[in-house]
C-alpha cells in the first residue's frame, strides 16, 4: 500500500516541480522566435549584460518608440497646424550685420549641420521620439538595436545569440534644392556568437507623401544597403536622398509646399537559424518648397529648400556680443516691448505684444503678396509716430516698431493696438530690417510660417538696499532677504551691480537657514562681479566693506 502511494507523490512533485518553478521563468523567457528592439537608452548597460548571458531583452526595449502619427494624406492646413504644435524648437545661429559700401548687409548664408555621429550622441534629445533638430536644416537620431536569435528551447526556457549595434541617422537639408540627405552609420557592434558575424542587416528607409504624391521620391542612386555583420564592420556608413517633385502653384498652395514623412527600417537575417526580423525607427518630417521669394540683400537668392519642420523657429538677437553692436538699439526695443508691454507707446492698460519665447508666436507676411495689409502696418505706425513723438528731435534717428511690419501682429493688423513704437538710429534700424529680411530667407520662413524672438540682454532678477553695515544686533546681515529666480534660458551667469551709494563697496551674500547655520553662497562681490547662477531664496547681504557706513543698492542681473 505504501509504495502505491509513493508513486503519485512522486510524479505530482515533479509536477510541481516543472509548473511551478520553471514556469515562472518560462513565462518571461518563452519567446521561441527571438526578438528585435529598440533598447532605451537608460536600460543599455543592463540589456548587455543580460544579452551576454543568453537572457531575453524584451523587457528592457523601448516601449513606444513613435509619436503618434497619422497615417496617408493630409491637407496643408492640417500639416501646417501639426508643425505650429511641434514640442521642440531652435535657436537660429545667424551671425552679425556687416557695414559695407552698399549699407548694413547680412553675413553669408552659411549651414550649421551636425556633422559627426559624436556630436548628435552627445544631444540629450537624439534618443528621444522626437530625435536631435539642431536647426532647420540638420536633424539626428541615435538609438541600439538589438536582435536576439534562439539559440535553444527546453521547458518552455529559451536562450539567446544576440547582435547589438549603435544605430545613427543625421539628416541634411537644403536652402538650394527640394533634396533631402541621410547620412547613416553603424557602430558599437557586439555579437554573443561568432555565427553572427555572418548574418545580413539591411538598411532602408520609408517615406510616405503627406499632400503631394510627388512629396516623396526615393533617389535610385542611393538603394537600401545590406551587409553582413562582418562587412559592416569594416564599412560601417550609407546614404539615402529623397527628392520632392514641386506641384502646381495654386491659391492654396502657392509657395509649392510637400511634406513627407521618413523613418529608417533595419532587417536582419540569420539564414541557418531560418531568423529574420525588422524594426522601425521614429517618423521624421520634411517640409519641401519653391519659394521664389527667399532673398537676402544684396543678391542671395534661394529658390528652393528642404527643412526638419517639426521645430519652432526661434530668432536669436545676441546684442551683448560685441559683433552684434549695430542691433543693440532696436534688440533692447523688442526685449522690452515683449517684458514690458504696458510700459510702451502707445499707451494701452492691459496691452500684451507677442512674440517672446514660450508665448504667442509672431506670424510671417511676404509683403509683395499682401501689399495692402503691410501698407496698412507701416501707416499706422508712420501715424502713432508722429503723434507720440512729434516734440523731439528727430535728427537721425527712424521710427522703429514692434511686432514687425513684416508680420500678422504688425501695428494695423492685430486689431488691438498691441505694439510698441521707439525712436532709434537710424543705423540700427537699417541694420535690423536688412538682418531680419535674410533670417527669413536663410531659415526658409515662409509667408504665415510662425517664430518666436529671443534678445539675450541681461534681465534684472532682483534688487536689494543694504546698510552699509551689519544691522544692530546682526554679526553678518545688512540687508532684508531676498530671492533669485525666474532666470531666462539663455543665461550663463548673474551679474551684481552697486547702482546707488558707495561704488567700491565690497559683500558676501549669505542664505537664511532657519534650522541651522547660515551659508554663505557668493563670497566678495563688488561692482560689476560675475558669478555662477544659482537660484534661491531667502538670501541677505552680508559683511559689508569699503562703505563709510553709507547704504547701498545692489541689483542682480542674469546675463548671457
Amino acid at each position: 500500500m505504501a509504495r502505491l502511494i509513493r508513486l503519485p507523490v512522486s510524479a505530482v512533485l515533479l509536477i510541481f516541480l516543472i509548473t511551478g518553478i520553471a514556469a515562472p521563468a518560462a513565462n518571461a523567457q518563452a519567446n521561441d522566435k527571438g526578438g528585435a528592439y529598440w533598447i532605451s537608452n537608460d536600460q543599455t548597460e543592463k540589456a548587455e549584460q543580460q544579452l551576454k548571458k543568453g537572457k531575453s531583452l524584451e523587457k528592457y526595449r523601448e516601449k513606444q518608440m513613435q509619436q503618434k502619427s497619422d497615417e496617408g494624406q493630409k491637407s496643408l492646413n492640417e500639416i501646417q497646424t501639426e508643425d505650429r504644435n511641434a514640442s521642440t524648437s531652435y535657436e537660429s545661429p545667424m551671425g552679425p550685420p556687416v557695414f559695407t559700401a552698399l549699407g548694413w548687409e547680412p553675413p553669408p548664408f552659411n549651414y550649421d549641420h551636425i556633422n559627426t555621429v559624436e556630436e548628435c550622441r552627445r544631444s540629450p534629445d537624439s534618443g528621444s521620439s522626437t530625435g536631435y533638430i539642431k536647426n532647420r536644416y540638420s536633424f539626428c537620431w541615435s538609438h541600439v538595436a538589438t536582435y536576439q536569435v534562439p539559440r535553444s528551447c527546453r521547458f518552455g526556457i529559451c536562450s539567446y545569440d544576440g547582435v547589438q549595434i549603435q544605430f545613427t541617422e543625421i539628416g541634411f537639408g537644403s536652402n538650394q534644392s527640394r533634396k533631402m540627405r541621410i547620412y547613416y552609420s553603424i557602430d558599437d557592434i557586439f555579437v554573443t556568437n561568432p555565427s553572427l558575424n555572418g548574418a545580413k542587416l539591411k538598411i532602408d528607409f520609408e517615406c510616405e507623401a503627406k499632400i503631394n504624391p510627388g512629396d516623396c521620391k526615393p533617389d535610385p542612386d542611393t538603394p537600401p544597403v545590406e551587409r553582413t555583420i562582418a562587412q559592416w564592420k569594416n564599412v560601417n556608413y550609407g546614404l539615402k536622398t529623397f527628392l520632392s517633385d514641386a506641384p502646381s502653384p495654386s491659391d492654396i498652395n502657392p509657395d509649392q509646399v510637400g511634406y513627407m514623412d521618413f523613418s529608417p527600417k533595419l532587417t536582419i537575417k540569420h539564414p541557418p537559424k531560418k531568423f529574420t526580423k525588422t524594426i522601425e525607427g521614429i517618423k521624421q518630417r520634411v517640409r519641401f518648397d519653391s519659394a521664389k521669394y527667399m532673398f537676402a540683400f544684396p543678391d542671395q537668392h534661394f529658390w528652393q529648400g528642404a527643412i526638419f519642420s517639426r521645430a519652432d523657429p526661434i530668432l536669436n538677437v545676441p546684442i551683448t556680443d560685441q559683433a552684434f553692436a549695430p542691433l543693440k538699439e532696436a534688440g533692447e526695443h523688442w526685449k522690452f516691448a515683449m517684458d514690458h508691454p504696458e510700459e510702451t507707446k502707445p499707451y494701452v492698460l492691459g496691452k500684451k505684444i507677442p512674440g517672446a519665447v514660450g508665448k504667442m508666436p509672431l506670424t510671417r507676411m511676404y509683403t509683395k503678396r499682401h501689399p495692402d495689409e503691410y501698407a496698412k502696418n507701416r501707416n499706422k505706425t508712420r501715424a502713432v509716430c508722429n503723434k507720440e513723438f512729434k516734440d523731439e528731435d528727430r535728427t537721425g534717428k527712424e521710427c522703429d516698431e514692434f511686432p514687425f511690419a513684416s508680420t500678422w501682429e504688425g501695428s494695423a493688423m492685430n486689431g488691438q493696438d498691441w505694439f510698441s513704437v521707439r525712436l532709434i538710429s537710424k543705423e540700427s534700424n537699417n541694420a535690423a530690417g536688412r538682418w531680419l529680411g535674410a533670417w527669413y530667407a536663410y531659415d526658409r520662413i515662409l509667408d504665415r510660417d510662425a517664430f518666436n524672438v529671443q534678445v539675450k540682454a541681461p534681465v534684472k532678477v532682483a534688487t536689494i538696499s543694504s546698510y552699509g553695515t551689519p544691522k544692530p544686533g546682526q554679526d553678518h546681515r545688512s540687508s532684508d532677504n531676498f530671492e533669485i529666480g525666474d532666470i531666462p534660458a539663455y543665461a550663463n551667469k548673474l551679474e551684481w551691480r552697486i547702482t546707488s551709494g558707495p561704488a567700491g563697496a565690497k559683500f558676501d551674500v549669505m542664505h537664511d537657514d532657519s534650522f541651522g547655520i547660515d551659508e554663505t553662497i557668493f563670497y566678495d562681490l563688488t561692482n560689476k562681479a560675475k558669478s555662477d547662477i544659482k537660484k534661491m531664496k531667502d538670501l541677505y547681504i552680508a559683511n559689508p566693506e569699503n562703505t563709510d557706513g553709507q547704504e547701498f543698492t545692489v541689483e542682480i542681473y542674469a546675463i548671457p
